[in-house]
């Protein structure tokens, strides 16, 4: 096994994906009239940027600007010590290192006479690298572009797919750690889970855990005094090389219970293999619970890839989502289910 490393490797993305992204992200600028693009990343949002890429921000701040032509250009506060780690983990950009990233990126938007740029999350876009973009480029409009991303985004690559799959691969054998050599509180299992994870590669591993599914089902970060009851659950976020899944799995001591578990388990399996782009994910889940014999959804939600944070909330039983936002393309599914009396918590990828 191995540790997760912050480097680019063209085996595993390839330059030929990042450029194809890139390619794609321009036909939609100039489909929708954009003269350039700007993406901020930080380590809280670092999927758009690392998408485009490959390079995740692990330390500060920065922002892309993809122009109408040309090199992606990406400005950073990070100094000039690490430019040469970045340009090695971002094959497909031009660096600046620079107190003022906004500025840089203003500065190429005059230069090459912008008028109109499409920006995502434009509400979330830090105020003063809003100001600093303005100030060097007074002439251009800024606007929200985060649907036209989305819509760029959703169709997966080959080397996408092959990212997620490996995370969670990871994700799946971290899990099977709790059964592997049983633990009875909730920090120690927990640890076992992440140790397994990062030691296998993943860049980052969160782990949650609801230590009594019978009295409280919120997955939370555990400690080691919290004693795992009869049936609990434990959750591994998991990222490799950029590329982040979900895995929620449930665990019961009792056969009876465990094999109720197995059964949803099994369940969810056939639902996230089978998913129906372009139908609402309710309507589908609906249809299907049947199936399991004496359960009934408690909840659900779908998460995608879809701006600069990980994972974000696609469609949930608590609004009007439809689940062909992301046709076709990659999904988190967490359902939450009630079967046979017993509270049961799943989570797995899917491809629509």
């Amino acid at each position: 096994m191995r540790r997760g490393l912050m480097r680019w490797e063209k085996e595993e993305l390839p330059e030929a994906a990042l450029l194809d992204r890139v390619a794609r992200l321009k036909t939609a600028m100039a489909g929708t009239g954009l003269d350039g693009f700007v993406l901020y990343t930080n380590l809280v949002q670092p999927s758009a940027v690392t998408f485009l890429t490959g390079f995740t921000p692990y330390w500060s701040d920065g922002l892309l600007l993809v122009p109408k032509s040309g090199a992606p250009v990406f400005a950073t506060a990070l100094s000039k010590r690490v430019a040469g780690w970045i340009s090695s983990t971002n094959p497909v950009s031009e660096i600046v290192n620079t107190p003022k990233p906004g500025a840089a990126a203003g500065r190429r938007l005059a230069a090459d006479d912008a008028r109109r740029v499409g920006v995502l999350e434009l509400d979330r876009l830090p105020g003063g690298l809003y100001d600093e973009i303005v100030a060097a480029a007074p002439s251009i409009e800024l606007v929200d572009a985060s649907a036209i991303f989305a819509q760029m985004r959703r169709p997966i690559d080959a080397a996408e797919r092959r990212l997620i799959e490996r995370a969670d691969a990871i994700a799946v054998a971290a899990l099977a750690e709790v059964e592997a050599a049983p633990a009875t509180d909730a920090g120690a299992v927990a640890g076992r889970v992440e140790e397994h994870a990062r030691l296998a590669g993943a860049e980052e591993a969160y782990i949650a855990v609801a230590a009594d599914l019978d009295s409280d089902r919120r997955l939370i970060r555990a400690t080691p005094a919290r004693p795992l009851a009869e049936t609990f659950a434990l959750r591994a976020s998991i990222a490799y090389k950029g590329s982040w899944v979900r895995r929620t799995r449930t665990f019961a001591r009792d056969p009876a219970r465990h094999a109720a578990v197995a059964r949803a388990d099994d369940w969810l399996k056939a639902i996230a293999s089978s998913i129906e782009p372009g139908k609402p994910l309710a309507a589908q889940l609906a249809a299907r619970i049947s199936a399991l014999a004496g359960a009934r959804i408690e909840s659900f939600l779908a998460e995608s890839s879809i701006g600069s944070y990980p994972l974000e909330v696609v469609a949930s039983s608590r609004d009007s989502h439809r689940i062909s936002q992301v046709d076709p393309g990659f999904l988190v599914l967490t359902v939450e289910l009630a079967i046979d009396g017993i509270p049961w918590l799943g989570a797995m990828p899917a491809f629509a």
